[in-house]
C-alpha cells in the first residue's frame, strides 16, 4: 500500500474514532412559529460549530399541539435531553425534570420556582400581545386606533364594510387560538380576581358564572359577527403574517415576536400596534417571567457528560452577543439579568412604552402555577371548545361542558387539596 494510502486511511480511522467519541444530545422545542424556529435552529449549529465535540440533534415539533409532540415523544422513549419546556408544572410533577445548576439559574431574572428548585430558564419574559395592523390601510380609509372596546367593534364595522377581513386568527394551531381566548378570560375573569382558577378549585365559581360567560361572550362574538377572515380553523400561525400583509386582513392579534415575520413578508408594510381595551375600557398585558424554557430531562443529568453539554448549550445560547441577535429577531423583552440592548422599531417602542406604564399585568392563564395551575387537560380541551363555538352551538352549553370537565379533571388533579400533586 502507497504512503498516500495509507495516510487516508489512518485519517479516516482517526476521524471515526473522533466520530465515536462525539457527545450527543437530543433537543426538542417548538416548531410552530418559523422564526423562532430558525433562531433555535441557528443557535443549534453555531453551538455545534464552537463545540465540534457535541452534536446535538434536533426535533422540531409540527404544526399543532406542543404537548402532545413531547407526550408522543415520551411515550416511544425519545424523551430529549434538553427541552425547551411548556407545561412545566406537570413535567417537573412526573419527575422528568432536572433541578438546574446555579450557572445556569443565575443567567436570567426572577426564575420561577417549585418548592425552591428551579428547573427552566425562560427564553424571553412574556410578551405583550397586542393589535398590529396595516398602517397605510387606516391612513388610507381614515381609521383610527380605539381607545374603547366599543370603537374597536366599530373599527372593525368599519374595516368589514371595505369588503377586506377586519382580522386574521391562526385557528388551525389551537394555541394561536388561545391568544384572543386569554386575552378575553383576563379581562373579564383574572384582572377581576387573579385566584380565579384557585377559587374555581375549590368550588366558590364556575365557568357558568357572570364574569366567564361575558368574557366567552365577547370572543365568540368576534368571530360570529364576521370579524374574522373565514377559513380561520384552517389557517396556520404561519400563514397569518402572510394574510396581514396581502391586504387580505386589516388586523393581527399576537406577539411582538410576528414583528420580524412581518417585515421579512413584506420589508415595505407599514406596521401599526394598539393594544386591545377590554369591554369596560381597560388596558391589561400580559407580562413577567414565566416557567416556560430551557430545561434538562432528569435522565440526562444522570450522565455528566451530557449534562455538561446541555449547561453548555444554555450558557451559549443567551450569552449576550448570540441573545441579542435572538432577542432582537423576535422584538422581545430580554429575560436575562445581564442587560440586553437592540436598536428597536419604532412600533416595537411603543409596545414597550405602553408596556411600561401599563400597571394591570399578569402572565397567561395556562401560565400560571401553584395554586392557579390549570388541569394538565384543560387548556386544549378548553381551546376545542371554543373552537366548536365559534361556527355554531350554544355558548350556555360549552360553558357547561367546561364545568363538566373541570370538575372531572379535578378529581384527580388539585393543588388545592393536593390531589395529584407527589408529596
Amino acid at each position: 500500500m502507497s504512503k498516500k494510502l495509507v495516510m487516508a486511511a489512518l485519517a479516516l480511522a482517526m476521524a471515526a474514532g473522533i466520530a465515536s467519541a462525539q457527545i450527543k444530545i437530543s433537543m426538542i422545542y417548538a416548531g410552530g412559529d418559523p422564526l423562532a424556529k430558525e433562531l433555535i435552529s441557528n443557535s443549534v449549529a453555531a453551538f455545534m460549530k464552537a463545540n465540534p465535540g457535541v452534536k446535538v440533534t434536533e426535533y422540531p415539533s409540527p404544526s399543532g399541539p406542543y404537548l402532545d409532540f413531547i407526550k408522543v415523544k415520551d411515550a416511544v422513549g425519545e424523551f430529549p435531553d434538553l427541552i425547551e419546556m411548556r407545561d412545566t408544572p406537570m413535567y417537573v410533577r412526573a419527575g422528568k425534570l432536572a433541578v438546574l445548576p446555579a450557572e445556569v439559574v443565575d443567567l436570567v431574572e426572577n426564575p420561577v420556582q417549585f418548592d425552591g428548585k428551579v428547573y427552566t430558564v425562560s427564553l424571553m419574559a412574556q410578551a405583550p400581545l397586542g393589535m398590529m395592523y396595516n398602517a397605510k390601510f387606516f391612513r388610507d380609509n381614515k381609521l383610527s386606533e380605539p381607545k374603547t372596546y366599543k370603537e374597536f367593534t366599530e373599527l372593525c364595522d368599519k374595516i368589514k364594510a371595505k369588503s377586506v377581513s377586519p382580522m386574521v386568527v391562526g385557528g388551525k394551531d389551537i394555541w394561536h387560538l388561545g391568544f384572543l381566548w386569554s386575552k378575553y378570560f383576563f379581562d373579564e375573569v383574572t384582572a377581576k380576581n387573579p385566584n380565579w382558577i384557585a377559587d374555581r378549585y375549590r368550588g366558590k365559581v364556575k365557568w357558568t358564572d357572570a364574569e366567564p360567560r361575558r368574557g366567552m361572550q365577547a370572543f365568540v362574538d368576534l368571530f360570529r359577527s364576521g370579524y374574522v377572515d373565514p377559513g380561520f380553523l384552517s389557517t396556520a400561525d404561519n400563514q397569518t403574517a402572510s394574510i396581514l400583509v396581502s391586504g387580505k386582513a386589516a388586523m393581527l392579534f399576537s406577539g411582538t415576536w410576528m414583528f420580524q415575520q412581518i417585515k421579512d413578508a413584506d420589508p415595505s408594510f407599514e406596521l401599526g400596534w394598539f393594544p386591545l381595551p377590554s369591554l369596560d375600557g381597560k388596558l391589561n398585558l400580559f407580562g413577567g417571567s414565566t416557567a416556560q424554557g430551557w430545561a434538562i430531562s432528569a435522565e440526562a443529568a444522570k450522565d455528566p457528560v451530557r449534562l455538561k453539554a446541555c449547561v453548555d448549550f444554555i450558557k451559549f445560547f443567551f450569552r449576550k452577543d448570540n441573545y441579542v441577535k435572538f432577542a432582537s429577531a423576535m422584538s422581545a423583552i430580554p429575560s436575562t439579568v445581564e442587560e440586553i440592548n437592540y436598536k428597536a422599531a419604532p412600533v416595537l417602542e411603543k409596545v414597550l412604552s405602553v408596556y411600561g406604564k401599563v400597571p394591570s399585568k399578569q402572565l397567561m392563564w395556562n401560565n400560571k402555577v401553584s395554586l392557579n395551575e390549570l388541569p394538565p387537560a384543560f387548556r386544549n380541551f378548553a381551546y376545542k371548545t371554543a373552537a366548536e363555538l365559534l361556527i355554531g352551538g350554544s355558548l350556555d352549553e360549552g360553558l357547561k361542558r367546561l364545568d363538566a370537565e373541570w370538575d372531572l379533571e379535578a378529581k384527580s388533579f388539585n393543588p388545592v387539596t393536593g390531589v395529584g400533586i407527589p408529596k
